[in-house]
Parts: C-alpha cells; structure tokens; sequence
C-alpha cells in the first residue's frame, strides 16, 4: 500500500484514503499496539469523518480510546505521557495540502514509530486482515490546560519578558493552542489565522515555503511586532519573521536554540542532521556542546535524542526538539526557547545572524530530481561505489555524503518518491563551483 510511508501513513482524500481503509487501520494499530490509546485531529475536513471510523476500528479490537479533539501533533504527543496511555495516534497530513490526510503513530511516553520500529507491522496486519477482537470504550478528554501550562511552566524568564509576536497558525490546530501557550508565558499576543478552517483559505499548511509567510511578514510589520510565528497544519514546524518582516533561516534559529541549552547545561549533547549546514557543527562546538549527527526524519531524532541523552535537536525543516518535551519536536516550546534566550540575553535575532558562521550552500526542496522507481536505489549505491574508488571519504548513514575538502555533498533516496534528493555546501565560493559542476555532471546520469 502506497499510502504507508516511512514515518506515518498518508495520502490522498478519498481516492487513496477513505473511512474503509481507515478503519481497517484502526483495527490493525489495535492488534499490534493494545490498551489504551489517546486520538486527536488537525483541522482537515476529512478529519472528523477518517477519525471516526479510526476509532471505530480501535474500539472493536478491545482498545480504550481518550479522544482529545482538535489538537496539534506535539500535544498529543504530551497527551499520550500526561494521560499514562499506551499510545497515541494523531490524524493529520502534517504539512501538506488540504487534500492529503493521514495518521502518525506513537507508542507509550509519546515516541513516535517509523516503519521500521513498527508501522511495517501494522501494514503486515492491514494487508493479512488478522485482527484482534474486543470492546473498547470512547471517552473525551480536554488537554488543552494541561498542555498549555506545561509548556509555560518549562520556561525560565530572568525579567519580565516585554516582546509582542504574531501567532499564524494557518488556520491549522496551533489555533486552540499556541496563542494562550505563549500568553500565559507573559507574552503579549496578536493572532493571524488562528481560527480553525479546514480548507486552509488563507496561505498553505506548509510554512516552510516563502510564500506562505508573505502575509504575517506584513502583520509584524502592521502592528510593530518583535517576532512572527507560523506553524504547519499540526503545529510541529516552525518558521520565524524577524521584526523588521525578513525571514529568519531555520540555521539561525536553530543557533539560538543550540546557545539557550549549552549556556543552560555546558557541554550537553546536541543531535543534528546529515543534511544540515556545517555551521551547526561550529556553533555547537564552539559553545562546547557534544554534536551528535543522526539521519533525517523526526522518529529517528527523537529516538537518539533520547538515546544520547541529549538537550536539544534540529533539523533544517524547521523541527526542534528538546529533553524537555521528552524528546517531541515541538513548535510552540521552541517558540518560547527561542524568546526565553532573547529576553535573558538582552540580544536580537540580528545579532545571532551576524554570529552565524558562512557557507556556501544548496540546500532546498527544489534540489529534488526524479528518477526510475525501480533504479532508485541502485543508482545510490552506484555513487557509493564510485565516490569509493575515487578516494573520496563517504557517509553512508543517509544516502550518500560525499566528504571533499572544502565541503560536501549528499545524495538522498526518497523512502515513498521516485525521487533524489541533492544537497551541496562548501566553505569558499570556488570549492562550491568544483562540487556543484560534479552534482550537476551526476544529475545528467539520473535514469529519468
């Protein structure tokens, strides 16, 4: 089934998922994942519909089903510890368009499973239709007090924070959230598309493309705001707009975040990403942090944060997660992380950005190319074996990494697309010439 990807299930409303396949989903996670299991949903308009025939299918395997309503992933993600449950399922497309919905899958303590640490067992289960038999129960829980003070509470302010910010929660589930997370924290407040609307009128769920941010770049500036916040359509992306209505790299960003925990917790381990720039190795050593790379995606950072016993981690997506949220990539924490080092430090943004160290860089959504279905694969491992026998140093950990002298390279499969992802960065102008003159020469050999 296409629809079950590497991190969650997703796809299509109705053509590719409907209210059959998703109560047969619902009867497959109770079989593999029995107990009680706490459920909640963006605002998508096949959200209600797919959620009830989800619980439907919970309920006849012997499930206990907590329903929190409209929520974001990170809550439930709370929800799922705050609630003792056995696991938590979230019904959501995270950040793609209104017409795709899907399920993202937790276990006890809100850890989310990937396909390989479970959701491949779920699929085994859909497919066999082997299912387990019971009477569950439905009850409604509100979690939004809870969750609200405890993101509030985990903040520590050295004076009484003054800035204003600008909430844009794309008409998604940071709505019922984010705005009173960030009030009771002492911040004064002004909402963009914070009400919940499933046809997403206003901009797309992903906030991570500049032109989703075009209107609260303009709403910062109208009511003289110090920061602008959008979320994704399950409130676990972030993007920032500075004061002055520019848009703020999630490197930066991810700086600051990196600096508040190392000056917190000196010589704390940070997880970063392959895929990230070389400058978040030099921020963390630099600040005397342990970097600890991992591969992309949020199962696998939350899992060796974890592991690492680690405080912080990121990923160039606008992802962060803290020890804090017990490893959750959490939008509205990072929010308030962000403010709490501004407001301790007296310092801006700006003079984050200025710190920032330079590369060169290509690394975007556009770098993706596509390529044979069937040749994928074997076209990585053909540039690991070249790379190879060329004396060059690889990463295998993610795709390829190909390691020069002044920079690298990194050529990633797509887990669920017919796609290669490429991204390139270099430490001076004519080392980026040299590699990306090789990233283009490989480009014209991709088997379209």
């Amino acid at each position: 089934m296409e629809i079950f990807k590497a991190y969650d299930v997703r796809g299509v409303y109705p053509t590719a998922l409907n209210e059959e396949v998703a109560l047969k989903i619902g009867k497959a996670f109770g079989s593999y994942n029995p107990g009680r299991i706490v459920v909640g949903l963006d605002t998508r308009l096949s959200g209600p519909s797919l959620m009830g025939s989800f619980v439907e299918g919970l309920v006849s395997t012997g499930v206990h089903v907590a329903d929190v309503g409209v929520a974001t992933s990170p809550a439930l993600m709370f929800a799922t510890r705050f609630l003792g449950c056995d696991g938590g399922v979230m019904v959501t497309a995270s950040h793609n368009p209104k017409e795709y919905n899907g399920f993202k899958f937790y276990r006890r303590n809100g850890i989310p499973i990937s396909y390989e640490s479970g959701l491949n067992r779920v699929q085994e289960l859909f497919l066999q239709g082997n299912f387990t038999e019971g009477k569950g129960t439905v009850e409604k829980r509100n979690i939004h007090d809870e969750y609200v003070s405890f993101l509030a509470n985990n903040v520590s302010f050295r004076r009484k924070p003054s800035l204003k910010v600008v909430v844009d929660a794309g008409n998604g589930g940071g709505g019922v959230l984010y705005p009173d997370a960030l009030r009771k924290a002492g911040l004064t407040v002004s909402e963009l598309f914070c009400e919940l609307d499933g046809h997403f009128p206003n901009r797309d769920p992903d906030p991570s493309k500049p032109e989703s941010l075009s209107k609260l770049q303009s709403k910062v500036l109208e009511v003289g705001a110090d920061l602008g916040f959008a979320f994704d359509g399950d409130g676990d992306r972030l993007a920032v707009v500075d004061t002055d209505g520019s848009i703020v790299s999630t490197g930066v960003v991810f700086s600051v975040i990196i600096r508040n925990a190392l000056d917190r917790a000196p010589g704390a381990k940070v997880v970063y990403t392959a895929l990230d720039s070389m400058a978040i190795e030099d921020v963390i050593r630099k600040h005397s942090g342990i970097p600890i790379v991992c591969r992309v995606g949020h199962t696998y950072i939350t899992q060796k944060l974890l592991e690492e016993k680690a405080s912080v981690a990121g990923e160039i997506s606008g992802h962060y997660y803290f020890k804090e949220t017990f490893g959750a990539d959490d939008a509205a924490f990072a929010c308030l992380k962000l403010i709490e080092s501004l407001v301790n430090t007296g310092r801006k943004l700006t003079d984050y950005a200025k710190e920032y160290p330079k590369y060169y860089s290509q690394v975007s959504e556009k770098s993706r190319y596509h390529i044979k279905e069937s040749e994928k694969f074997a076209f990585i491992e053909g540039l690991k074996t070249r790379f190879q026998r060329e004396g060059y140093r690889i990463d295998t950990l993610d795709g390829v990494k190909v390691i020069f002298e002044d920079g690298w390279a990194m050529f990633r499969p797509s887990n669920t697309e017919p796609i290669i992802s490429i991204s390139y960065e270099a430490k001076t102008q004519h080392a980026f010439s040299k590699i990306e003159k090789i990233v283009n020469d490989l480009v014209e050999s991709i088997p379209k």
